[in-house]
């Protein structure tokens, strides 16, 4: 364990170190933000449970670093660290605008992908919850490791390794592209993973799926505060490795299991308020295995006021619902046996924040997360309690 600690060190250190190896002529910024919270949670056995009920004290550290190597030709990178002590890079890429003449703005490395709205409210700082929207981090009950479902066992549905719908926060290594015109603005991305499993949280990275994911968005501003958004996605994402272990499709080609999801979103603001709204309808093709594929939408409404000189309040709903399926499941310990229901537990999450900014670079915030698997008979005690103080600098 020391000696991992310090490896990990050390990659950091040598991560920062190479910051002062851009040449002198660049015009380099750094800029960054850290956390440290309070965490409180029930002891149910629930994915959304932190620290598996343990009260606890957590922190976060981002350091942006960007660097203009020529007049249109700009390095990108975020580097994050969590108490885990484990360096995360979620964004290196290369950013060239204009490219030719045309117009176009390419982006090649480790990119984010233009899939919804979520922009910098990834971070702490205009982040006004804990985390990020249910969509985006709930666990399905199809698992990642074998790409089976566990319905009937507590241990995998409630928390489980399971296949994510929306990747957290959408960096993958790969290339993309914008342009705008007018109102509008385009983009297209081409990556290694899809949108539930994105290479860039894998170790090494690299491409683990017979295929590239394809991710497509467009944008209109129509006014000034308000931008309506579409986008959609497909490409295989069941990797090799583990798609091969689970021997009632080791006749097809994992290539031919493809996610397709499709989304819209909205942000709005307009003096105090800002909103954001967003929704997804999600497939996995797995008909041949469990009779049809697997589907959910899900969506994510999120409003915050600032009510007096450094005071907000913020409010966010998702609601994630999910497909019924007729199959024969085969579970650990078990006999075969016939289900019809939802392939996953319908789940609502409901937030609540209070925020205050005591400088313009520290601000504090209170957050309350409500939790209800609507589905289930029982309810778990998973609902979260976190008080967060945010730093920039």
């Amino acid at each position: 364990m020391f000696y991992s600690r310090i490896s990990r060190i050390k990659v950091a250190g040598v991560i920062l170190a190479g910051l002062s190896l851009v040449p002198a002529s660049a015009q380099l910024k750094v800029s960054g933000q850290a956390s440290t919270a309070f965490v409180r949670s029930g002891r149910g056995p629930s994915q959304y449970v932190y620290n598996e009920g343990r009260e606890t004290f957590d922190w976060r550290l981002d350091i942006f670093a960007d660097a203009l190597l020529s007049e249109n030709i700009t390095l990108l990178s975020n580097f994050r660290m969590l108490q885990d002590e484990i360096p995360h890079i979620d964004l290196i890429a290369l950013r060239i605008s204009d490219v030719a003449s045309t117009g176009i703005t390419a982006e090649v490395g480790e990119i984010d992908i233009p899939f919804g709205n979520l922009g910098q409210r990834r971070f702490p700082k205009t982040n006004p919850f804990l985390g990020l929207p249910l969509i985006r981090e709930h666990r399905t009950t199809l698992r990642s490791s074998d790409y089976e479902l566990w319905l009937a066992d507590s241990r995998y549905t409630s928390a489980g390794n399971g296949v994510r719908i929306l990747d957290q926060g959408l960096y993958d290594l790969g290339i993309k592209a914008g342009a705008s015109a007018g109102a509008f603005d385009f983009y297209a991305a081409i990556t290694n993973g899809m949108l539930s499993a994105a290479s860039g949280y894998y170790q090494g990275g690299l491409n683990a799926h017979h295929g590239f994911g394809k991710t497509f968005r467009i944008a209109m501003t129509p006014v000034i505060g308000l931008t309506v958004g579409a986008s959609y996605a497909f490409g295989p994402f069941m990797s090799d490795a583990a798609y091969y272990g689970y021997p009632a499709t080791t006749y097809r080609d994992p290539a031919e299991h493809l996610q397709q999801i499709i989304g819209g979103d909205v942000d709005f603001s307009y003096e105090h308020f800002t909103f954001y709204g967003e929704l997804a309808h999600n497939v996995w093709n797995l008909a041949d295995s469990y009779g049809s594929d697997l589907s959910v939408t899900g969506y994510s409404l999120e409003g915050s006021y600032t009510f007096a000189p450094r005071f907000s309040v913020a409010a966010r709903v998702g609601v994630l619902r999910f497909s019924t399926i007729t199959t024969t499941l085969v579970q650990r310990d078990s006999l075969p046996a016939l289900y019809t229901g939802g392939w996953d537990n319908d789940h609502v999450r409901l937030e609540g924040a209070l925020g205050y900014r005591f400088t313009r670079e520290v601000a504090f915030k209170i957050v309350y997360e409500l939790n209800e698997e609507v589905s289930l008979a029982s309810d778990p005690a998973d609902n979260v309690f976190a008080v967060q103080v945010v730093a920039t600098f």
